[in-house]
């Protein structure tokens, strides 16, 4: 025999044009490839021989991990969304007038800037729909916390912000920033 099986399939396969040669090669060595199963004994049947799992063993526990799941994900959003407000530009126009002003400057010294470890804005902070309702808070130079309110909005977006009220709270004494502005209401 001048060719073995694999050959004189492939040969023949060539010659009559049925199969494509790679069908006929997978056919066989797939074929091939099949698990030999040994039984000790063939005449029972084959079977496990061990329980099968609990499927409500650590049920609490894995309550438990889904609600401390949703709780990181509430807050990590909450961090971004909080990220975002104080890297806004009327955030960023707020901080920069409270370093110029020479009032708060006075109260709350130099080196103005968010208090705390992670600033927080709170309230509403829409530049879109024209709605500005935040208050956060500052700490200067001399140890002195002050609480920043800024309140604005506008009819649409060509308008300028029209500011109802901004002003620092410092030891429950409160300085009106429009006033120093010289009565100016627009952001």
């Amino acid at each position: 025999m001048k060719y073995g099986k694999v050959e004189n399939l492939v040969k023949d396969n060539i010659n009559s044009q049925r199969f494509p040669v790679s069908r006929v090669l997978t056919r066989r060595f797939m074929a091939s490839l099949e698990p030999e199963v040994k039984l000790r004994d063939k005449f029972r049947p084959m079977r496990i021989d061990r329980e099968l799992p609990d499927p409500t063993k650590g049920t609490n526990m894995r309550r438990l991990q889904f609600v401390g799941f949703i709780v990181l994900m509430t807050s990590s959003l909450a961090m971004i969304f909080n990220y975002e407000k104080t890297q806004s530009p009327v955030i960023s126009n707020t901080l920069y007038h409270m370093r110029r002003s020479p009032k708060i400057r006075e109260v709350l010294g130099d080196q103005i800037d968010f208090d705390g470890f992670v600033p927080w804005v709170f309230g509403e902070l829409n530049q879109v729909a024209g709605n500005v309702n935040i208050r956060f808070y500052l700490k200067g130079s001399k140890g002195k916390v002050g609480e920043v309110r800024l309140v604005a909005d506008r009819e649409n977006q060509r308008q300028e912000f029209f500011i109802h009220e901004w002003s620092v709270k410092v030891d429950e004494q409160k300085y009106d920033l429009l006033e120093e502005r010289g009565g100016a209401k627009t952001l």
